[in-house]
């Protein structure tokens, strides 16, 4: 054997194994840089999914606070129109008293008076209740879009949080 040949064999016995773990390293890096970037597209996709959500949730609330608004102004008028209807009923009973001192022709007259008052209060006492009961449900509704919204952004803070263990684990 010639000395300077084997040890151009082993030389390039050394190369070849070399560039054949250098092509290994580079397959395995490109793999690892392949699943990595998957993964920071899945979270930019969670994240935006979630801010969307986010953002739906925020105009939910809005727009349950512009219904609970107006119907808060519905019910501030009902009430108007109640007390109203109190007061003109206070009126009708001193005008009942008044008629019966006077005679009892005009009595049927002013109890015909009184019963509308009455029922005129009774629908309003109804529509106060719809009214109430409206805006109790408008603020569940309120609590629970408030909720979601909250929860959303509970979940985008978690992805987001993941994501920075997941890089620092890479690191």
């Amino acid at each position: 054997m010639i000395p300077g040949a084997s040890l151009k064999n082993f030389i390039f016995f050394i190369v070849f194994i070399v560039a054949v773990g250098s092509v290994l390293l580079l397959v395995r890096f490109n793999k690892e840089n392949t699943d990595v970037t998957k993964i920071l597209e899945q979270e930019r996709y969670s994240r935006m999914t979630a801010e969307e959500e986010l953002q739906r949730g925020e105009y939910r609330v809005k727009k349950l606070e512009a219904d609970l608004q107006t119907t808060q102004v519905k019910l501030s008028r009902i009430q108007e129109s109640f007390d109203k209807s109190k007061d003109e009923n206070t009126a009708l009973k001193s005008d009942l008293e008044k008629t019966t001192q006077q005679g009892r022709s005009q009595e049927s007259d002013l109890r015909k008076n009184l019963d509308d008052a009455i029922a005129k209060r009774a629908e309003l006492e109804a529509k106060l209740s719809e009214a109430q009961e409206a805006s109790r449900r408008a603020a569940e509704e309120l609590k629970q879009a408030a909720a979601r919204a909250e929860l959303a952004e509970r979940k985008a803070q978690e992805q987001v949080a993941a994501m920075a263990l997941a890089a620092e684990a890479k690191k």
